[in-house]
């Protein structure tokens, strides 16, 4: 894993992890305890796009939009910086390397029932797989790449406060 050299003045967080796992609510948390700006990187592929990730994904398909998750990553300014990514980042590996050079990648790890009670149907929730994969078998891929990137694994199953008081915890302490 290596150690995190962080310069107190300047900090950068990613969050990373599966849908649902609470890395835009989070993050806007962590921004606001931190003083930092708050990037949500779906939100930016919506606005350079002018649709939603799922009209995206309906009308291009998965590949397309995991192209256009890293165009908007790799664009990224972090500098102070918290970021939200979308739970497919990690299929990326120049925006995850990105990421990692210039960021304390977080994973925040829920168990697949937290990501389905949380989620629901995710056919409408902008999920980039292929049709025909189960939400298991995304799970258990997406998590070995999750794996991989992070800095750092926080369990996101606690509410959205004691999550950020961990992140902050680690992060400073390191």
């Amino acid at each position: 894993m290596g150690n995190i050299v962080l310069n107190k003045d300047k900090i950068n967080i990613s969050l990373i992890g599966m849908p649902g796992a609470g890395k835009t609510t989070i993050g806007k948390v962590l921004a606001s305890k931190l003083s930092l700006k708050f990037i949500d990187s779906d939100h930016l592929i919506e606005k350079r796009n002018n649709q939603s990730i799922q009209d995206i994904l309906d009308s291009e398909g998965h590949e397309e939009l995991r192209l256009k998750e890293e165009e908007v990553i790799l664009s990224c300014c972090l500098n102070s910086a918290i970021l939200a990514t979308g739970g497919s980042a990690v299929y990326s590996d120049k925006a995850m390397s990105f990421l990692k050079n210039n960021s304390i990648v977080i994973y925040l790890d829920i168990p697949i029932i937290s990501v389905m009670q949380r989620v629901g149907d995710y056919s409408n929730r902008g999920f980039a797989e292929p049709n025909g994969k189960s939400p298991q078998d995304v799970f258990d891929q997406r998590t070995v790449l999750y794996e991989k990137w992070s800095h750092l694994t926080i369990d996101g199953t606690h509410d959205v406060d004691t999550v950020a008081e961990k992140i902050i915890k680690a992060v400073l302490n390191n």
